[in-house]
């Protein structure tokens, strides 16, 4: 008999989406300001998803065939995820008050895609890890294109999905390899036939239909080569949903892929090249590409290109240190993001009516890096705050960023790296660059077009706070990195 408790988490978030579109249907027109209680709504929604993973956190079950897993590891995830996507919607206030038509839309394809991460988490069989991908995938299209009034979000839109397509396709085609070849595409019967890492029998058609997986895994964390829908979409899309981009979608993305290399292909000889290589290329593009970015949207696109790299270098070192380092990273990257690309959300155009929505050439005014000159001066605790944050994302010690780098460079230096981990602190000093160009803008440029930002607290709040946890995590990190490890089962 199927545990339903086990993935009813899942199932809340789910329906929790059908019925805020379904009320909006049928009670949007005849209540004035229906949108504030579909907003509620869904923050009652993920409050009770959270109470429900909570509750099932200890339980390790497989359901449905062994096609899907419960454990330790995937409630630890599930309830980051669903955190962070409680975040975006309290963010989300201002937006679902100039957006009104398409509020109840915008906040079901948040929970939509969040529900697809969870089911991707928790896929055992590459059946159900295709579902919960593409349930994820074809939200994130609808939500990178949901500007109507923006050329650039129309074409980050498009960009985004054809490319998602072929992506798809790659994966498709990957896991059809592993099929033929090996009879199974489930992960407990791969790890069974394969787990010993013996070259000589695994079929070549097994291996290349791994490395297939792995592109298209690799295209959805925009790690490059494949990264090149990244920053337009980033650009494109209104600044929530680059929001919810940067954190819920890439938290899941990366989690899934350490799950993934963790649980199947770990042993297997010469495979941690490819991570290698993908890992320097990322590090590069973050590194170069974001120097000579004026948009401060596209910067930090950039900016998670390069974190990638450094996720990709902690995966191409085997062993439970090197799992835990990337661990800690993508939790701390998340808070970071969090604070950062909430920043973003604060940034309002001339028109009051609005914030961070406006058209595409009042967009290349107000995100532009040269309109954070003076920052300091008209909102210093804005301006302290993200400061702190830029500091942490360069790896400036003691703030935590620089803890979590320090981490990842530890595992690759103990499993035998010694070159690579000097090219990624070098990349680093490069990318330091232009973290430190945001700081002296705010701070020693003379005002220009003065920056407006929303009188939004609760973002403030919570920018604020990610900036005090930057600056305090030396105070408990042996605490914060042992819990991460024994929520993590790791």
């Amino acid at each position: 008999m199927i545990n339903l408790s086990l993935i009813s988490p899942e199932i809340t978030l789910f329906c929790g989406a059908l019925l805020i579109l379904m009320a909006d249907v049928f009670l949007g027109k005849k209540i004035p300001n229906f949108f504030y209680a579909s907003r509620l709504l869904s923050l009652v929604i993920c409050a009770v998803t959270v109470t429900i993973i909570v509750s099932n956190f200890t339980k390790a079950e497989l359901l449905f065939s062994n096609m899907y897993l419960s454990n330790t590891f995937t409630s630890f995830v599930k309830a980051i995820l669903v955190g962070l996507l409680t975040i975006v919607i309290a963010f989300s206030s201002r937006f679902v008050f100039s957006n009104q038509k398409i509020s109840a839309e915008f906040i079901a394809l948040l929970m939509i895609a969040t529900t697809g991460g969870m089911i991707l988490i928790s896929s055992n069989d590459f059946l159900t890890f295709y579902l919960g991908l593409e349930l994820q995938a074809l939200s994130l299209y609808l939500l990178a294109a949901l500007n109507r009034n923006s050329a650039k979000s129309s074409e980050a839109g498009m960009k985004y999905f054809i490319l998602g397509c072929l992506a798809s396709g790659i994966l498709l085609f990957g896991i059809s390899m592993i099929y033929g070849f090996s009879g199974t595409t489930n992960f407990l019967n791969l790890m069974n036939l394969y787990h010993n890492g013996v070259t000589a029998k695994i079929p070549v058609g097994v291996m290349f239909g791994f490395i297939m997986v792995l592109t298209a895994m690799f295209f959805k964390i925009s790690a490059a080569p494949f990264h090149m829908w990244s920053p337009d979409v980033y650009e494109g899309s209104a600044s929530i949903v680059t929001t919810f981009f940067a954190t819920v979608v890439k938290f899941s993305a990366v989690m899934i892929l350490l799950r993934l290399f963790s649980s199947l292909i770990i042993g297997w000889p010469g495979i941690e090249k490819i991570f290698i290589f993908t890992s320097m290329a990322s590090l590069a593009v973050g590194s170069f590409g974001a120097i000579f970015q004026k948009n401060l949207k596209r910067l930090l696109a950039y900016s998670s290109i390069g974190h990638v790299g450094f996720i990709l270098l902690g995966m191409a070192a085997f062993g439970r240190e090197a799992w835990i380092a990337c661990m800690v990273y993508m939790v701390i990257y998340a808070i970071i993001s969090i604070g950062s690309f909430g920043f973003l959300i604060l940034i309002r155009g001339n028109n009051d009516e609005t914030v961070g929505y406006e058209t595409d050439e009042e967009n290349e005014k107000i995100f532009s890096i040269n309109a954070l000159s003076g920052l300091a001066k008209t909102n210093p605790y804005m301006a302290f705050s993200l400061a702190v944050l830029m500091f942490s994302t360069a790896g400036i010690p003691p703030l935590a960023g620089f803890f979590s780098k320090f981490y990842i460079l530890t595992a690759a230096i103990a499993h035998g790296y010694l070159i690579t981990p000097i090219i990624a602190v070098l990349f680093s000093v490069v990318s330091a660059y232009y973290y430190l160009r945001i700081i002296k803008v705010m701070y020693f440029d003379e005002p220009q077009n003065l920056m407006k930002l929303d009188c939004v607290n609760n973002v403030k709040a919570m920018i604020f706070v990610t900036a005090l946890f930057n600056l305090g995590l030396i105070f408990f990190l042996n605490s914060f990195v042992n819990s991460i490890a024994n929520f993590a089962g790791l």
